[in-house]
């Protein structure tokens, strides 16, 4: 994984004009990370569930085996250690179900260096189903724990942190997790140009370069590689 420091350097220049727009009490922002293609690389933990862990997903065993399958998006951890070595809160707020939640929060621990702990800074908070489709609850905690802005790479995120009155920072996905979950992320644009997704890849591109995307969130322009 590589990060130039030039870019890092503009990213964290990008940051502060988001923030801007917000009015943190003392100074001290209260920031919120999505987990799943935005701290964590998870793609191949989900994709290495067994047979007899689906439909349902079986959410504890994926919260177990995070060491085995998911890598950490560098960058991000940078952002994270940005934000904490100036004062900074920071809270993970993630849409899996919490059983074994405490093997994930000691993962997170372990990989970013400071305590993690379940209901102290890492928070789980699963869709809610009415009338058969899948709601984000996220807004809820983010009202209750202050959040300031929120990064996360779905469409679910950024309308949970308009919904709770938070600024909203897209995480652009990698493309080896777009290839496979095309769904949730600007509507799903593997589909083509369909009601539900309007958007195509070239469609993706100009948001990207512009910035801001879709909901009017700012565009946090992630580059790295998957390792092999």
């Amino acid at each position: 994984m590589f990060m130039n420091k030039k870019f890092l350097i503009n990213i964290i220049i990008l940051n502060f004009l988001a923030t801007s727009f917000m009015v943190a009490q003392n100074g001290i922002l209260n920031v919120g990370f999505d987990i799943d293609d935005t701290v964590l690389f998870s793609r191949d933990v989900f994709l290495n569930l067994p047979d007899d862990k689906r439909n349902p997903t079986d959410f504890g065993w994926i919260n177990t085996h995070d060491s085995d399958y998911s890598i950490y998006i560098t960058p991000t951890v940078e952002l994270i250690d940005y934000f904490r070595s100036n004062g900074h809160n920071v809270f993970f707020i993630t849409a899996r179900p919490g059983p074994n939640g405490n093997i994930l929060a000691e993962f997170l621990t372990k990989g970013l260096g400071f305590p993690v702990e379940v209901n102290k800074n890492l928070f789980f908070s699963p869709k809610q189903t009415i009338k058969g489709k899948r709601f984000t609850t996220k807004h809820r905690l983010m009202k209750r724990l202050k959040i300031d802005l929120f990064y996360g790479d779905s469409d679910s995120d950024i309308i949970a942190a308009l919904k709770a009155g938070v600024h909203p920072v897209r995480v652009v996905r990698n493309d080896a997790s777009v290839r496979e979950y095309g769904s949730n992320y600007f509507g799903n644009t593997l589909k083509g140009n369909i009601s539900e997704a309007p958007f195509s890849k070239n469609d993706l591109q100009i948001f990207y370069k512009s910035n801001v995307g879709i909901f009017g969130e700012s565009i946090y322009p992630i580059i790295w590689k998957v390792p092999k």
